[in-house]
Parts: C-alpha cells; sequence; structure tokens
C-alpha cells in the first residue's frame, strides 16, 4: 500500500511517497543493497513539485524504470520523495551490479539524473528516513479520514466533538496526561483497560474544533509529546459528520 506525507521547513517542502507495506518484511536479507537515483525534474510547480504534465511523463518513465530493474536485479521500489525539483527513488536489491546502466538505459538524455549505491542490510534508510514518523503517521490517517468525512457530504469548517485517543502502561500515566490536556482545552471522556493490550489503558480526549489539517497537525504533535513524556502513544482521533 502506497502512501504519502509531507513534511514542511521555511526553506522547502518535501513530499515523501512510500510502499508501507515492507515494514512487516524489512529487512530482507536478500536485498542488501541500497540504489538510488535521482532525477531533475523538467517542471516543477512553485512548491517544488512536479507540475500536472511532468507528473505523467515521470511515472511513464519511473514505471519503466521499476520494471526494468525489477526484471534485470531483482530490485524493488520502496518509496520516492520530491524535493527542490529532484525526484528521489529508492531500491533495495540483491546486488548493484548493472544498475547504473539500466538507469542510464532507461532514462536515456531526457532527464539529469545522478545515481548511487551503499550495502544497507539492516534497510535503515526505509525504516529511519523513509518512513513515517509518528506525526507523519497522523498526518496519514488524519488525510483518510477526512475523505471519508467529504464523500459523506460534511462541511469540515463546521466545529464538532472530536475525539482522541491515547494508550498508557498504566491509569496513572493516563491520568496525569488528561490532567495536563485539560490544561490545553480538552475534556477527559473515558479510561478503559484491555489485558491483552500492550498499552492497556486507553485514555479518551475530547475538543470542540473544524476538520482542518493544519490544526489536526498541531494537536497530534501536542498529543503525541505529551503522551510520550508519561510512556504512551497517540493513537489518532475520530469524529462524527457535523448536523
Amino acid at each position: 500500500m502506497i502512501e504519502y506525507y509531507i513534511t514542511t521547513s521555511d526553506e522547502s517542502s518535501v513530499k515523501t511517497e512510500l510502499e508501507m507495506d515492507y515494514i512487516d518484511s524489512a529487512p530482507q536479507e536478500e536485498r542488501p543493497w541500497l540504489l538510488w537515483a535521482f532525477l531533475k525534474m523538467n517542471e516543477v510547480d512553485d512548491e517544488g513539485f512536479a507540475t500536472a504534465s511532468e507528473s505523467a511523463k515521470l511515472k511513464s518513465v519511473t514505471d519503466t524504470l521499476k520494471e526494468t530493474l525489477s526484471n534485470e536485479i531483482d530490485a524493488i521500489n520502496v518509496g520516492q520523495k520530491y524535493e527542490d525539483g529532484w525526484l528521489e527513488l529508492y531500491f533495495y536489491a540483491p546486488t548493484a551490479k548493472k544498475f547504473q546502466s539500466v538507469v542510464s538505459k532507461v532514462l536515456g538524455s531526457g532527464y539529469i539524473t545522478d545515481t548511487g549505491s551503499t550495502k544497507d542490510a539492516k534497510w535503515e534508510h526505509y525504516l529511519y528516513t523513509l518512513y513515517p514518523s509518528a506525526l507523519m503517521l497522523q498526518q496519514v490517517q488524519s488525510r483518510h479520514i477526512m475523505d471519508e468525512l467529504k464523500e459523506e457530504g460534511d462541511d469540515l469548517s463546521i466545529a464538532r466533538e472530536v475525539e482522541h485517543y491515547m494508550g498508557f502502561l498504566t491509569e496513572t500515566n493516563a491520568k496525569r496526561v488528561a490532567e495536563t490536556l485539560y490544561l490545553h482545552g480538552f475534556k477527559e471522556k473515558d479510561i478503559s483497560y484491555n489485558s491483552s493490550e500492550e498499552y492497556g489503558y486507553t485514555l479518551i480526549m475530547t475538543q470542540e474544533h473544524a476538520i482542518d489539517a493544519e490544526l489536526l497537525e498541531e494537536l497530534a504533535f501536542l498529543l503525541i509529546t505529551t503522551a510520550e513524556k508519561d510512556h504512551g502513544i497517540y493513537a489518532g482521533w475520530s469524529t462524527g459528520v457535523a448536523s
């Protein structure tokens, strides 16, 4: 399953597209080589991402590259990044042999490229650089929920009660975080216990707010960092369609 997330800074925005399912099999012993091919995009928008027409061209050429690398050296594409006018493609493979020649053959002179390879048997680049952080995972989850609400005709600008879920090792941790979040405008709805879960104590906090992507990311950052201080996790949010 391919997901994407966007990180922003004062200088630029970076869009990362990742094959998430490899998290269950990483690292793959038979593919210890990390390979990368960077393409200088020919047409970019104000954020440095590909324009619609450039995206179509890139998809065609990169699909061919991925298929050829799969056939030639059994490489798998794990993800890609769009940053500062460049598309960065990342692969893992049994060998780095023939990689540069395949890239040159497929891309020809259509794009300025930079290629490289390194041994990464532990898949550290996938696990610790490409794979989304807890905050970026929430960005992905929030986007899916927002899309579902839009499909139901929801007006996301309408404030409504939103439930936020956190997990803790002890009830004491959960209660302490609830008291902290009360100072940030949250209300405690429930603390429940499930012995089969690693974080057995689930804390539900509520707050009334609109369903806005920027606000949700700000709240996720607050809830993640607050929960972590008491050895807990933030597990996301839910709400109903505004009436």
